[in-house]
């Protein structure tokens, strides 16, 4: 079995030359591309500054960006752009304070930073977790703060009452900090499942997003959200093709749909 990115990037000539022209799941086109870290040294989940600007500099000149709730709101009440896109980050780590934000804030580009309250000021899979302060620096340039549980376990490996208490627990912490609930939520991993799904629903969430890697988000589904990866070896052209659609094919992984829950 060919795994990990290689794998994938098979899959993708594929689907590209055989089926991407035909298979169009529901949904409106809103590509949702997901970061971690942002330096020059790191491992495959960072990007390099250099390239991160290059491709927030395409974003930002090709699509209507906004945070995810605000896409979600937007397309509740019909006045979604005619191009949005969503940028987000996961896990909260400090090269996204010294190395992302400044560029965010120079293209006038919102995101949506999904956080992990329990290892504030901590090192989280070899990289510095930012802390509270920074959380400030984030809602004071107007970015969304979303929850990523306190811990980052996957949820689907934990009993229910420690999931519950992940979720609930981040939700409570960052709202301790910032004065709001937030709405937002990220599966770690991207593991999620219908109980995931209905404990995050429950615990007063709008959204959670996942790792699917299509450009088409089926917001009726909102706990379900799919993001795409964007990866250290990835360079624009790449990024290009990913937000174009190469991935697709990941939204046969499913979803979870609203009556389902």
């Amino acid at each position: 079995m060919l795994a990990g990115e290689t794998g994938r990037r098979l899959v993708d000539r594929v689907f590209r030359a055989t089926l991407k022209p035909y298979y169009r799941p529901d949904g409106v086109r809103c590509p949702i591309v997901l970061y971690h870290g942002v330096e020059e040294s790191g491992g495959p989940w960072s990007v390099t500054p250099t390239r991160f600007r290059r491709q927030i500099d395409w974003l930002s000149r090709r699509f209507d960006p906004l945070t995810l709730g605000e896409a979600l709101g937007r397309w509740r009440d019909g006045s979604l752009p005619a191009n949005p896109a969503v940028v987000t980050f996961d896990d909260g780590l400090q090269s996204v304070i010294e190395n992302a934000l400044p560029v965010l804030d120079e293209y006038g580009v919102p995101s949506t930073h999904y956080l992990v309250p329990g290892l504030f000021g901590e090192r989280f899979e070899g990289s510095r977790v930012m802390d509270r302060e920074d959380v400030s620096k984030l809602l004071a340039s107007g970015h969304e703060i979303g929850a990523h549980t306190m811990t980052h376990p996957d949820l689907t490996d934990v009993d229910r009452e420690t999931a519950r208490r992940e979720i609930e627990g981040s939700r409570d912490a960052l709202a301790a900090i910032t004065g709001e609930v937030p709405t937002s939520f990220a599966y770690p991993y991207g593991a999620f499942d219908r109980g995931t799904a209905r404990l995050t629903r429950d615990a007063g969430y709008e959204s959670a997003t996942t790792v699917i890697g299509t450009d088409l988000v089926d917001f009726t589904a909102p706990f379900s959200i799919p993001r795409i990866t964007i990866m250290r070896q990835h360079d624009l052209p790449m990024v290009k093709r990913l937000v174009g659609g190469d991935r697709r094919w990941q939204r046969l992984l499913g979803s979870v749909a609203p009556d389902s829950l």
